[in-house]
């Protein structure tokens, strides 16, 4: 295996199972809160009722799916977009795309079904779930992402006794968030491989490891 292997593209990848999280959550969050809260939407306006959760989970899950975020402290930090890389431009854009999970299903819940969520002693629960819907789907998203490069390092480090982070051209020229979150990316998940350890501006295979190999 080559380090051509180790490639930016595999590793800012839009994560369906960040998508799957936080769908998944907002869509659970509304329907127990209807059905707790009032069940009496599933007979006057049903279909509504769905569109917004089907709209709620395509937002939700469309940014946990698609905002890179780098959350191994102390540098934790919103990077960029998957498929269109991590600079200025789109860290605003994907910041707008947190902002707008956050606040759209809550918004749309009282914007449009004001008699039921207004009425709702568990309302202010709710909430605090819904805002938490595309924080968990974002986290699956970094680990999704991190266990990637994982497993390639494991397969990598098969054939080889040690990886110059020098040498990957998608290191070399970037902004210092931008190189904090590929480098991080990489270190953080070497630390979850067994035998391996960062030393200055490499991954190495520590020696015991080696000689277990032979």
């Amino acid at each position: 295996m080559s380090e051509g292997t180790l490639r930016r593209e595999r590793y800012e990848f839009f994560s369906w199972k960040g998508f799957s999280v936080g769908a998944s959550v907002i869509s659970l969050s509304f329907l127990i809160q209807s059905l707790v809260g009032f069940p009496h939407i599933w007979t006057e306006s049903p279909l509504p009722f769905l569109l917004l959760i089907a709209a709620s989970a395509l937002v939700v899950g469309t940014s946990s799916g698609a905002v890179l975020v780098f959350l191994v402290p102390p540098n934790q930090d919103v990077i960029g977009l998957s498929g269109l890389g991590s600079d200025d431009a789109t860290q605003t854009v994907a910041l707008l795309l947190v902002l707008v999970a956050l606040v759209q299903p809550v918004m749309s819940g009282y914007l449009f079904f004001f008699q039921y969520f207004n009425g709702d002693p568990l309302a202010a629960i709710w909430v605090i779930v819904a805002f938490a819907a595309p924080s968990a789907g974002i986290v699956a998203a970094f680990f999704h992402r991190r266990s990637a490069i994982t497993s390639d390092l494991k397969t990598y480090f098969l054939h080889n006794d040690r990886l110059d982070l020098v040498a990957l051209q998608w290191l070399q020229g970037l902004g210092p968030r931008t190189t904090t979150y590929r480098i991080g990316m990489l270190q953080t998940a070497a630390s979850k491989v067994k035998g391996l350890r960062v030393s200055g501006h490499e991954i190495v295979r520590e020696k015991a490891s080696l000689s277990a190999k032979r």
